[in-house]
């Protein structure tokens, strides 16, 4: 019996003593990985082409390179033309170069690595607009001694209305308009900042909803050179039946779209959007 106890003593002082060699082993292991991950040095070069350099370093660095990482290879052919980016990623002695164009209408950004020219790597959205906060802007271009006058009137020729979506819930109807403004439109509001829209409600819709007119919401702020936007308007509806809210879904016209300026004075006013889409689509003097 004393054997036995001696025995299974011996056994467990050397199952222990595995477990504490193999905790050691995992700990020295995780501090070495640690300490490989603290001492990891990330640098990234940016240059607008044609300008100045700068350089990210620390946190923004290696948040920049693990967004640049994370680009995915597309199966497309095809010219960006001249890049808005060059980026020059230094990681622990490695060295890999890429051109960028990060101002697309779609708002996702395009990557093309030096030793892989005829490839393109596709950044989404949100990755997209983390890297334009952290890289340099692009200077604004102004002509000599220009001045911007005040927006007085917005019409078709500045201000094209592309598409028009209706879509309801239980208690709200969704109205989302698409927009393409004009170069002199654009730089107007890159100064005045703030401009709003209201969506006038057909008379045959106010008899089921019982509003005339949306509240005034607030365009999006002009930036990056976009020229395509979006406004959405959430109108809430009540005591309404299913199949009302399919007729509203279907019906598009005789929606009226005005614009205010940063004063909310009345500057445009578009009627029957829905005809607008269909007659003019994109033909706009974009380069006006």
């Amino acid at each position: 019996m004393r054997k036995k106890w001696l025995f299974m003593f011996l056994l467990f002082l050397l199952v222990a003593c595995n477990q504490t060699d193999e905790k050691k082993d995992r700990s020295e292991k995780l501090t070495k990985e640690a300490g490989r991950m603290m001492e990891e040095n990330v640098e990234v070069i940016v240059s607008l082409v044609g300008k100045k350099e700068a350089t990210l370093k620390g946190e923004e660095a290696k948040i920049a390179a693990n967004i640049i990482s994370k680009a995915e290879k597309q199966n497309v052919i095809g010219e960006l033309g001249e890049p808005e980016y060059v980026i020059t990623v230094k990681k622990n002695g490695q060295e890999e170069k890429y051109k960028a164009w990060l101002r697309t209408e779609a708002r996702t950004g395009w990557l093309q690595k030096e030793t892989d020219p005829k490839s393109f790597y596709l950044l989404s959205k949100v990755n997209t607009e983390k890297l334009l906060s952290l890289f340099p802007a692009v200077p604004l271009t102004q002509n000599g001694g220009e001045q911007q006058s005040a927006i007085t009137q917005i019409t078709k020729k500045d201000l094209q209305i592309t598409r028009f979506h209706i879509k309801t819930k239980e208690n709200t109807v969704n109205y989302t308009v698409y927009y393409t403004i004009s170069d002199a439109l654009y730089k107007k509001l890159e100064k005045e900042k703030n401009y709003y829209f209201q969506l006038q409600i057909p008379v045959k819709v106010q008899k089921v909803i019982n509003k005339e007119n949306s509240e005034q919401v607030q365009g999006e702020l002009v930036k990056e050179g976009y020229k395509q936007y979006e406004v959405n308007f959430v109108v809430p509806v009540s005591s309404i039946s299913s199949s009302q809210l399919k007729m509203l879904e279907a019906y598009y016209d005789q929606y009226n779209l005005k614009v205010f300026n940063n004063k909310k004075e009345e500057i445009g006013a578009f009627q029957n959007i829905i005809e607008i889409v269909k007659e003019y689509g994109e033909k706009m003097q974009l380069e006006r």
